[in-house]
């Protein structure tokens, strides 16, 4: 794998475990499995982001309730 790769798949968050399985993956040339694995990854990432967006609009809901409030 080149190194390129694994400080990306770091970047993006992703595990020890996960190179590891990924990089097995690779060795054998099997590219649909690593997409595979890619596509969860990014799954799991988007489920966390919409998580920690709902706190975020509840905020912006109250703001904007007390602002009509106090209008």
């Amino acid at each position: 794998m080149h190194s390129d790769v694994e400080t990306c798949l770091r970047d993006a968050g992703c595990n020890e475990a996960f190179i590891e399985r990924y990089r097995a993956r690779e060795a054998e040339g099997d590219t649909d499995t690593c997409l595979k694995l890619l596509r969860l990854h990014r799954c799991e990432l988007v489920c966390a982001l919409h998580e920690a967006q709902r706190p975020i609009d509840v905020c912006d809901w109250i703001i904007h309730d007390l602002e009509a409030t106090n209008a």
